[in-house]
């Protein structure tokens, strides 16, 4: 009986922690593009800011393949995915934002 409920708490802790992980990594996704975003303006050559953020996601995705830790590899390609889509999908909502 101990050892049912002992499976459940580890099942239910991990959930807790990958949840967790998710969250952050979108939220630190979000906020770099969002960061980087704010810069278009401000730069001679925004096709180069846009190329600094294709690299930002290779380099994310690229750096997880080693990772052994599953969280810390979850984070990377979560984080990576999340600039992805928040820099070039979230320009409306950035506008909003902004003004």
């Amino acid at each position: 009986m101990m050892l049912g409920q002992e499976r459940q708490s580890r099942a239910l802790a991990d959930l807790v922690i990958r949840t967790s992980t998710v969250a952050l990594a979108i939220l630190s996704g979000t906020g770099i593009a969002f960061g980087l975003w704010s810069q278009i303006g401000r730069t001679a050559a925004p096709s180069l800011l846009v190329a600094a953020v294709a690299a930002l996601c290779l380099g994310f995705g690229l750096l997880a393949l080693p990772v052994r830790n599953a969280s810390a590899r979850l984070f990377l390609l979560v984080a990576a995915l999340s600039l992805a889509v928040a820099f070039f999908a979230g320009a409306g909502a950035f506008n909003a934002i902004a003004a």
